[in-house]
């Protein structure tokens, strides 16, 4: 990856709350490519911010959000999620709770995933939390996910396949072009049946 890429990167996670203050402000006394990528003047602005004020986060975002390519992160980041589902890799319900995210905050296509997690998932403890429940209630809990897993990695396929073809494509933060047919956009038309399938 090229310098201007990295620096984008910790732009973008510190922006969506993926690294603290702390650490961004750590890695930006580090990465003098700032000032070689973005000029003098924006690198002097960023160490300038006082990173312990109570709402420096705002001063941040508005000084990071332009730097920024959305498209590319958001892309990256949902279809990751996604990969995630289906391949099992980290835990399903932390998934489904960033999905349901995003679906609230304008991924429309996420509708059924988001309506799965909140329709019953939000209640199962997270992989995480293990220790702090009693052993059987966490078995019993997260065995609801074996009734409805088949049919949330089914919808994460499904949705990866439009991001491979190119008929989903996020845009910017929350926006996205959606190039699919109507017949295809069942999370909008058919979300019932999908239930009930």
């Amino acid at each position: 990856m090229n310098s201007k890429t990295n620096i984008q990167k910790q732009f973008y996670k510190i922006y969506k709350g993926l690294i603290s203050i702390s650490e961004f402000e750590e890695w930006l006394y580090r990465a003098q490519d700032i000032e070689i990528v973005y000029g003098e003047d924006f690198y002097f602005d960023l160490l300038d911010l006082d990173y312990r004020k109570k709402h420096i986060k705002n001063d941040l975002d508005r000084l990071l959000e332009p730097k920024i390519p959305f498209d590319e992160f958001e892309q990256k980041r949902i279809i990751a999620l996604l990969e995630n589902i289906i391949y099992e890799k980290e835990d399903i319900v932390e998934n489904l709770e960033q999905l349901y995210d995003d679906y609230c905050s304008g991924y429309s296509f996420l509708r059924y995933l988001g309506l799965s997690y909140i329709t019953g998932i939000d209640g199962i403890p997270k992989l995480k939390h293990e220790g702090e429940w009693d052993e059987n209630e966490f078995k019993s809990k997260r065995e609801i996910l074996s009734n409805v897993k088949s049919k949330i990695i089914k919808e994460a396929v499904r949705l990866l396949h439009f991001f491979q073809n190119g008929l989903i494509q996020i845009v910017e933060e929350n926006e996205y072009r959606d190039y699919r047919k109507e017949e295809e956009k069942i999370e909008l038309t058919r979300i019932e049946k999908m239930f009930n399938e």
